[in-house]
């Protein structure tokens, strides 16, 4: 069942100027709270997200350049899973575009998207797009195996080996959901990334 960590693929410099142009100046960002109490205190078993975001599901999209970030991500899917060959189910997919900004030190601590051990439809394969990169830190740090100790908010001390991705423009990534992966503190220009999460049965 376990396959190997990596896939990676490149999204052509007109698409990406258009998303950031998107994100910068019509889609309404909000903050995640994801890893927060209604106080606003960081959750550190669940993890923090200090990046303002937008998330939406595959078909559900606003306008027509959320109907071609959804075609592009769904292409991409069907080319990953060549390499992957995991149950899938294409059509369950959730999109988010996310800008971490240098002025919050925006960062995501250490997580699993999905689990390994879960019954019906969940999250299986997991994506990372670099729209545009931060000059300094943002880094995505993943780990080569499944979530084996509960989420922590430290992205500097993985408690497991990980694997630093190199973030050129355009470039993508896919792994497995169930890999605690991070994003370290942006410390210079802002990060702009594109996430997609493909649903599919329990693991065989």
């Amino acid at each position: 069942m376990l396959k190997p960590i990596f896939w990676h693929d490149t999204l052509e410099e007109d698409f990406r100027n258009r998303v950031i142009k998107y994100i910068d100046d019509e889609v309404d960002l909000y903050n995640s709270t994801a890893g927060y109490y209604d106080d606003g205190t960081p959750r550190y078993d669940k993890c923090s997200m200090t990046a303002k975001i937008k998330i939406w599901n595959f078909h559900e999209d606003e306008n027509d350049i959320e109907k071609e970030i959804g075609d592009v991500m769904f292409k991409l899917a069907i080319k990953a899973n060549d390499f992957f060959d995991f149950n899938l189910n294409y059509n369950n997919m959730i999109l988010q575009l996310a800008k971490f900004e240098e002025s919050e030190n925006a960062h995501f601590g250490w997580h699993a998207d999905d689990h390994i051990n879960f019954e019906q439809d969940h999250r299986k394969l997991s994506f990372s797009a670099f729209l545009k990169p931060a000059k300094k830190g943002g880094n995505l740090l993943v780990q080569d195996g499944w979530e084996i100790l509960p989420n922590e908010n430290n992205t500097e001390l993985p408690y497991l080996p990980s694997t630093k991705v190199e973030e050129t423009p355009g470039k993508v990534v896919a792994f497995p959901s169930y890999c605690n992966h991070c994003v370290t503190p942006v410390e210079e220009g802002d990060r702009y990334s594109l996430v997609a999460w493909i649903f599919g049965p329990e693991w065989r």
